[in-house]
């Protein structure tokens, strides 16, 4: 099974095309969104990106921003703060670790082990310090912590759905 056909993929590609479908935001508006926050994607590289589910949180959030969809409620501060979009994923990421601070890159290595999601505790590190991570592996974060900040654009029976997809492969 490819990266881009898995059930996480689908998930991160439903989510990013729910937030444009409950907008009407089109791919055409979408990209000439993001081209003039200096985003030089053309739609057809964007819609691949989307429909394949192999985009980035950091997307997500732009795409939440630009169409003026209602973030979770606990992520409003962490949008709204200064810099990059992968700083305002940092920040996202960060909001819901802080419902769990007592876990460590360690701790939620085993528990995205636990749902079939293997990430070196390394990649995982760099992924949430940096802000630059996948969309899916987001999804699999937010599942692990238990968080159902999501719950606007996919359903949480899906995420476990997905889980128990993946420990099956």
């Amino acid at each position: 099974m490819s990266e881009a056909d898995t059930p996480w993929s689908r998930l991160s590609s439903r989510v990013a095309r729910v937030v444009l479908a409950r907008k009407d935001f089109t791919y055409a508006e979408l990209v000439d969104a993001l081209a003039a926050e200096g985003n030089t994607d053309g739609e057809r590289a964007l819609v691949s990106r989307i429909s394949r589910g192999t985009l980035k949180l950091s997307l997500l959030l732009q795409i939440v921003s630009i169409t003026g969809a209602t973030p979770p409620e606990r992520w409003t501060s962490a949008l709204r703060t200064e810099g990059s979009w992968e700083q305002k994923a940092q920040a996202v990421i960060g909001s819901e670790l802080a419902r769990q601070p007592v876990f460590d890159f360690s701790e939620l290595a085993r528990r995205l082990a636990n749902i079939g999601a293997t990430v070196p505790e390394k990649t995982l590190e760099a992924s949430i310090t940096t802000g630059n991570m996948p969309l899916a592996l987001f999804l699999q974060l937010l599942l692990a912590l238990g968080s159902d900040s999501l719950e606007r654009y996919v359903d949480y029976e899906d995420l476990l759905d997905a889980a128990k997809a993946t420990s099956v492969d």
